[in-house]
């Protein structure tokens, strides 16, 4: 009789096929938003499975993931292109936000999700003005998942998805934009909007969003004018080898063994102040 439990089966490995999709889909997400993948990089698969320690099939299925999102598309020949930051980007994630973020005035968080955003504004609150790296870090995490609480609050999963979506391409800019030297983006007012969210105050809701939104777009325009080099563009494009020796389509320019980095400059089309 079969025996499940026997010594002489082999084990099984212990991420099946999706589940190292996904792990593999989460991982460059966050290479994606933290900027750890450059904006405006290419890299092939072979140089991200290497690079991740994942492997290429999920690796292949992961990137087209991310292309569905707008994060990457692929470039033929050259490999997968991390979408650019430039000012008409940014002017339409702020655009957007614009248009949609007055519909979490909808959102009706019951009790216990007042009593997780009370927990996230307090913990913001002791964060903001800390300027080591890990408290920024930790203080945005906080700050996004107040955000989703009363994005989920709306009863409207689509439109969540969507305002998620816009989020993720704030966060990754703002990533972009920050500097060692420069400051970093201000602090939600948390407490407010908790405060506003826990009373069904719907425009004082609209109106903090906006206020954030407004500062979104004042550090944005700072950032573009205070840096001059080219968009987001790292080693990791460089590395996209020779390219087979084929002329690289995005750009127009023939590939060879030594590639070098033309400094560009950063344009603030699409923001306006």
């Amino acid at each position: 009789m079969f025996d499940p439990a026997s010594p002489f089966i082999g084990k099984a490995d212990p991420l099946q096929p999706s589940q190292k999709t996904s792990f593999a889909e989460d991982r460059l997400k966050i290479a994606v938003q933290s900027c750890e993948l450059a904006p405006g990089s290419i890299s092939t698969e072979a140089q991200i499975s290497d690079r991740f320690g994942l492997g290429r099939a999920a690796v292949r299925v992961a990137l087209a993931r991310l292309s569905a999102l707008g994060l990457v598309h692929p470039i033929p020949r050259a490999g997968w292109k991390v979408l650019p930051v430039t000012g008409a980007l940014i002017g339409d994630i702020i655009s957007a936000r614009r248009q949609v973020e007055p519909c979490l005035a909808q959102a009706r968080p019951d009790s216990d999700a007042i009593a997780r955003m009370d927990e996230l504004a307090e913990m913001i609150d002791v964060l903001d003005g800390q300027g080591d790296p890990g408290a920024l870090a930790t203080r945005r995490t906080y700050e996004r998942e107040l955000l989703d609480t009363l994005a989920d609050a709306m009863g409207n999963r689509l439109m969540a998805h969507f305002l998620s979506g816009l989020w993720d391409h704030s966060e990754r800019i703002l990533r972009f934009l920050e500097t060692p030297t420069s400051q970093p983006f201000a602090a939600q007012q948390a407490r407010a909007l908790t405060r506003a969210a826990a009373t069904g105050d719907s425009e004082q809701i609209v109106a903090l969003r906006m206020s954030d939104i407004a500062a979104f777009q004042e550090y944005a325009v700072a950032g573009l004018m205070r840096d001059r080099t080219e968009l987001g563009v790292s080693h990791d494009a460089a590395t996209a080898l020779n390219n087979n020796g084929q002329q690289r389509p995005d750009t127009g320019e023939p590939s060879g063994p030594t590639i070098t980095e033309d400094p560009g400059t950063k344009s603030n089309k699409g923001v306006t102040s």
